[in-house]
């Protein structure tokens, strides 16, 4: 039998698995100690039913990141209607990060694209390598992926989904056509035409979803309507003239990408052994001890268990984990109940790097700045962002004018650089030169960014003409 993928759309379950907890009439899980775990608790249980249930050789979860997609690049309205992310639920899912990095579950995302586009992308790659792909996802977008002859399909999770588990039904493409009234290859098209709310997506105005599926069963797809749409008499048919450009627009938005450029091998999302010494801590700080007998038997789905981390072998602490709580990060150790801030080790590095201070290169001719920005063009992956600072004259950003932009890049703690603008002492770069050189890398989603606080460097660039583009981290936000 052909070798089974699961892909997992991870914002969908972890959004599910948040109102199934967090917003219930008990005000969702957290530990003793307040630490908000209805993220962690429901995506966990859904994943050990799913890998039970159906056996996958192979497993990736994709997520979306904070920076902006060529979609909302596209459409300034596109997802506008999104409420806030809650502090809880950012707390949440970066603990969810940790734990399936600890059970070596790859977690996948692209600058520029939303987890849709990648997961649309591996589903391609798995069939034309001869895989079964199933898709878990509460997103009915993920219909136009279903094929009955690329073997793939969708696990789709109801939006009932509840503290007793995940609802979920597998859609083929009758099952896709019972419940749209329209084939998986129409789902685009019928986006195209009725939008959709929950993403902006503004269709033709006046067609609801019952004449989207009447025109797409008459006439097939949205090309041939329009090329026939004189032969659509009356109001949908006025309609219809009126809106070919919403149409069309909502088409490009609705569309799912197959061929964003990752990195990732297929081979890469083949289920490994995981050390359940680095995993065990992990549910015992967010006290999900009930998993723990379900996860060692995961092992041997898994391929039994993993070598420990060499490095950690021979530590006095084996494995230090960080937990994300409302205070801040604390660290557990491999399995005991004391929690501290930072281990002595960690201390001691601290210290010594006190007596050793670091200096970054200083930018302050333009050689230096087409040397620095060459550098930084290399920084395309979104496990390795560059971190950019603002120094500015005011806290407040519209009174803030440009003193320096700092960025640091890479592992090693001398790979950052400071560009002075407006110091009184030293030499300086004028804010026009520097501006220009550093506005394709700053407007572009392209080149990751984290930074401390960004919205407020966001409105800084703002105002003088930059859009910044590319932040998929916030440590104001973590």
């Amino acid at each position: 039998m052909n070798p089974l993928l699961i892909l997992v759309d991870g914002h969908s379950l972890a959004y599910r698995s948040y109102f199934a907890y967090a917003k219930s009439k008990s005000g969702g899980l957290t530990t003793s100690t307040g630490v908000p775990t209805s993220i962690c608790f429901g995506f966990v249980k859904a994943l050990v039913e799913i890998i039970n249930s159906q056996k996958p050789d192979s497993m990736a979860i994709a997520f979306d990141l904070r920076a902006p997609t060529f979609r909302h690049e596209a459409d300034d309205n596109y997802k506008a209607d999104r409420v806030e992310t809650p502090e809880d639920f950012t707390i949440d899912i970066q603990n969810l990060y940790g734990l399936l990095t600890a059970l070596n579950l790859p977690t996948i995302t692209a600058v520029g694209f939303e987890a849709d586009d990648v997961l649309g992308t591996l589903a391609g790659r798995a069939s034309r390598e001869g895989y079964r792909v199933k898709i878990l996802s509460g997103d009915k977008d993920m219909f136009q992926l279903v094929s009955d002859r690329d073997l793939t399909s969708v696990l789709y999770l109801s939006s009932a989904y509840s503290q007793s588990g995940a609802s979920v039904t597998e859609m083929n493409e009758q099952a896709v056509f019972d419940k749209m009234g329209v084939t998986a290859a129409q789902i685009i098209d019928y986006k195209a035409l009725c939008g959709d709310k929950s993403d902006s997506i503004p269709g033709v105005r006046g067609i609801g979803d019952k004449t989207a599926v009447k025109l797409l069963n008459e006439f097939g797809d949205l090309q041939t309507i329009y090329d026939r749409v004189e032969e659509i008499t009356g109001a949908n048919g006025k309609k219809l003239v009126a809106g070919k450009d919403d149409a069309m627009h909502s088409q490009y938005l609705a569309k799912i990408i197959t061929d964003v450029p990752l990195e990732v091998e297929l081979e890469e999302t083949k289920l490994t052994g995981f050390d359940f010494a680095q995993v065990q801590p992990i549910l015992q700080t967010l006290e999900l001890n009930r998993f723990s007998k379900d996860i060692e038997k995961l092992q041997e789905a898994f391929g039994g268990a993993a070598a420990p981390d060499p490095e950690s072998i021979n530590s006095p602490h084996e494995a230090i984990h960080e937990i994300v709580t409302p205070q801040g990060s604390i660290v557990t150790d491999d399995g005991g109940d004391d929690m501290w801030f930072f281990s002595a080790e960690d201390t001691d590095k601290f210290q010594l790097s006190k007596l050793s201070p670091i200096q970054p290169q200083i930018i302050d001719t333009e050689a230096k700045l087409k040397a620095l920005i060459t550098n930084l063009l290399q920084y395309t992956d979104p496990n390795r962002p560059v971190a950019w600072d603002t120094e500015t004259t005011d806290l407040e950003p519209r009174n803030a004018e440009l003193v320096g932009i700092g960025c640091c890049w890479g592992a090693e703690p001398d790979r950052m650089a400071y560009i002075p603008i407006r110091h009184e002492k030293g030499d300086n770069l004028a804010l026009e030169l520097v501006l220009t050189n550093l506005k394709p890398i700053l407007e572009s989603a392209t080149y990751p960014k984290v930074l401390q606080n960004a919205k407020f460097d966001r409105l800084v660039f703002k105002n003088q003409g930059i859009d910044l583009q590319g932040v998929v981290f916030d440590t104001m936000l973590a």
